[in-house]
């Protein structure tokens, strides 16, 4: 095999491959902010965190409130949760949230949605095309 063929074949393979996969930036989760109101608590960066995650509110809440064990609800820019909760709690369900509903198995990268098909969710990653089953725990 001639070498410049080989480094040809290369410089158009990486040509093909999306400015959003080259990057190294590193995905990082927002730490929660938390304001305790008598027996509530008020995540004050919800929608920062939201934003991060590129994922519907309704579906984030849904599943962040499941997995809390508590009743809650959006409120402008906040999430209320019934009852008073620590930052490395909260921290932790929504790093459990990511690794289960937004990090690519395969690549790692965030940049991923969710499909549906029938009564299954799958994982679909736009950065290298894996399609994964999401299995909820």
């Amino acid at each position: 095999m001639d070498l410049y063929k080989y480094d040809e074949l290369l410089d158009k393979a990486y040509e093909k491959i999306p400015e959003n996969v080259k990057k190294s930036s590193r995905f990082e989760i927002p730490k929660v902010e938390l304001r305790i109101e008598s027996r509530n608590t008020f995540i004050t960066n919800f929608n920062r965190i939201i934003g991060t995650l590129n994922r519907d509110k309704k579906h984030f809440t849904g599943i962040f409130l499941k997995t809390a064990g508590t009743m809650g609800e959006i409120r402008g820019q906040q999430l209320f949760l019934k009852g008073q909760y620590k930052e490395q709690v909260l921290n932790r369900l929504i790093e459990n949230y990511t690794k289960t509903y937004v990090l690519c198995n395969i690549c790692n990268k965030p940049d991923t949605q969710i499909q549906r098909e029938g009564k299954k969710l799958f994982l679909k990653c736009t950065a290298c095309g894996a399609r994964e089953e999401i299995k909820e725990k």
